[in-house]
């Protein structure tokens, strides 16, 4: 059995999702529910925090080198206060102005002399280790100390004076022993002459305790390192054995993206292939820059921490999401398996079977419900079906019992045709034989499709009943193109309201003959049967009123005619009527041409 869809309602192709099963439906929907806000919100947490944290961070470490530059400035300052001291000193001044007349004795004495007047001031620093005094010719005049420096460092020293900074400069020095300096190196102008230079005045510090006296106690934090650069790049104090002295450290990742004489810069950089927080001030009295490194590891440590927290928080989340969603899944399939179960029950006939969750409030108790009422109305149509076919074979029943009355009144007609024979009466006789064939094809006959020869011969022997009451008033021709046309099926009664219509509505009232003719041919699987007249005609306006006539043989009309080609056959085929008043009608039906099996 074919079922016609709606095309205004087009069946729909079902959702992708569809493609998996419920179980794997709800747990994915759990999952994305449950794990995408957590993931999502630890993210922009994550990110949002650290972002925090480097931010408060770099403004706390910049404050506090600023306070350890604050320190270091004023350490700095105890030993240029002493420098202004010694150079306004007179003995000083006295004693380079006749440096070069002097004799060994008088050197000896010289020396003598300062360090009774200097030794107060000097040795109340307890972290000095040098005070040198040389000539304008770099010749050494006076050194109160107990360590000397390979090499050049003190004319180096002496060299990088800058005479636009004070003329004075701070740098490193390495002594005999190893031991790291700083040294301040100052030029001496004649008191009387400051455009006269007579000399230069080199104090050296232990860089150890100077370190321990400004920015030793500081702390950055794990792995933070802290130290101080010149302007060249030269580390000239550093609280990190790792971070050698006399030398540069990291210069292409950190000096060189230090913005000169900016103070308080922060930015980040790779050292040793790991991410790290840069911040530094500038120490403007000795062109220095105190540098702290901070490892980026260090910063978010304690994101470190929540993110294993939220890992945890997260498969807690996901093994929950299952719990619920297996849960919910119970929930959903049991309802629907015993669904299932009572559908196998209908399939089998089994119709008294029912669910013990029929009354659940949710959408599959109301589903089961009207399951139920489906059902309850399928056992109600049975019983009307079975109702009916007992009716119909009730019927059957008395139509077989009836049959009795048609024999008999064929045995009567066929009594009245032999007495007609008998009495010599042929158009009583021909009538009588074509009513009782007509009859019992009428009555006995229940086949729908017939052979086109047995509706030609119906047609016939109605033309010939007719001619008793009309006589020869019409004339019926019937003409068909091929043999095997005759074989052809066609629904029956069909030719016989069309010819009856001639017969009786398009005959003339001057008594001339109707000339009726039938026309069969068939080509391209169409069977077209054409039926006309030279009748008087009609107006095709009044056709609908000719096809509801009352005048039809056993109640078959003109509409009825067209119902059975339309139900039998359908679209393209039918009936097709034309008439001019006083030009005769035309009738068509087309049939497809089907042939009798056998």
């Amino acid at each position: 059995m074919n079922i016609s869809r709606d095309p205004a309602n087009p069946q729909r192709r079902p959702s992708y999702l569809r493609k998996f099963s419920i179980k794997n439906r709800l747990l994915g929907a759990f999952f994305i529910t449950s794990l995408l806000p957590v993931i999502f919100v630890t993210l922009y947490s994550n990110v949002r925090y650290e972002e925090s944290i480097s931010d408060k961070l770099s403004a706390f470490s910049l404050q506090v080198l600023s306070e350890s530059a604050v320190n270091v400035s004023r350490e700095l300052a105890q030993y240029e206060t002493l420098s202004e001291s010694i150079i306004v000193n007179q003995e000083i001044q006295n004693g380079l102005l006749q440096a070069d007349g002097m004799s060994d004795y008088e050197r000896n004495e010289f020396q003598t002399r300062i360090n009774n007047d200097l030794g107060e001031q000097v040795f109340r620093l307890s972290n000095l280790s040098n005070v040198v005094v040389l000539t304008e010719g770099m010749e050494p005049f006076y050194d109160m100390g107990y360590e000397w420096y390979p090499g050049s460092q003190i004319e180096d020293s002496v060299k990088q004076i800058n005479q636009f900074s004070g003329n004075m400069t701070w740098n490193y020095l390495r002594s005999n022993r190893g031991t790291d300096k700083i040294a301040l190196s100052r030029v001496i102008f004649s008191a009387d002459n400051l455009n006269k230079k007579l000399g230069y005045l080199i104090i050296v510090i232990d860089g150890r305790v100077f370190t321990r006296n400004t920015y030793e106690h500081v702390d950055l934090g794990t792995g933070g390192k802290l130290y101080i650069v010149d302007g060249f790049g030269t580390v000239v104090s550093s609280a990190d054995p790792d971070i050698p002295q006399g030398a540069g450290y990291k210069q292409r990742e950190v000096f060189d993206n230090i913005v000169k004489g900016q103070t308080n810069q922060s930015f980040y950089t790779s050292i040793g292939g790991k991410k790290t927080l840069v911040t530094n001030t500038y120490i403007r009295s000795a062109d220095w820059y105190m540098v702290g490194l901070i490892p980026h590891s260090f910063i978010v440590s304690e994101l470190l921490a929540i993110r294993g927290n939220l890992l945890y928080i997260s498969v807690f989340i996901l093994l929950l999401s299952t719990l619920m969603a297996m849960w919910v899944y119970r929930s959903i399939i049991t309802p629907m398996r015993e669904l299932l179960q009572y559908a196998k029950h209908i399939k089998l006939g089994q119709l008294d079977f029912r669910l013990a969750s029929a009354n659940a409030p949710d959408e599959m108790g109301k589903l089961t419900e009207t399951i139920d009422q489906m059902v309850a109305r399928l056992k109600q149509l049975i019983y009307q079906v079975g109702m009916e076919q007992k009716a119909k074979r009730e019927a059957e029943l008395k139509m077989l019992q009836a049959q009795i009355n048609p024999h008999f009144l064929f045995n009567t007609l066929n009594s009245l045709k032999w007495s007609a024979m008998m009495s010599g009466n042929t158009i009583v006789e021909e009538g009588i034989a074509s009513l009782s064939e007509l009859l019992h094809n009428t009555i006995l006959d229940q086949e729908e499709m017939i052979p086109l020869r047995k509706e030609i011969d119906n047609l016939l022997h109605y033309a010939v009943i007719q001619r008793i009451r009309y006589g020869q008033s019409f004339e019926l021709n019937c003409t068909v193109a091929q043999e095997e046309l005759y074989d052809c099926l066609v629904p029956r009664f069909i030719l016989q309201p069309i010819v009856e219509n001639s017969i009786i509505h398009t005959g003339g009232d001057e008594g001339r003959m109707v000339r009726i003719s039938l026309r069969v041919a068939g080509s391209e699987g169409v069977l077209q049967l054409t039926v006309s007249d030279n009748g008087k005609g009609f107006d095709m306006q009044e056709v609908q009123r000719r096809k509801t006539s009352a005048n039809k043989l056993s109640g078959i009309g003109i509409v009825n005619v067209e119902e059975r080609i339309r139900m039998h056959v359908g679209e393209p085929y039918g009936m097709l009527t034309t008439s001019e008043p006083s030009k005769g009608t035309v009738t068509v039906i087309r049939l497809p041409l089907q042939m009798k099996e056998g």
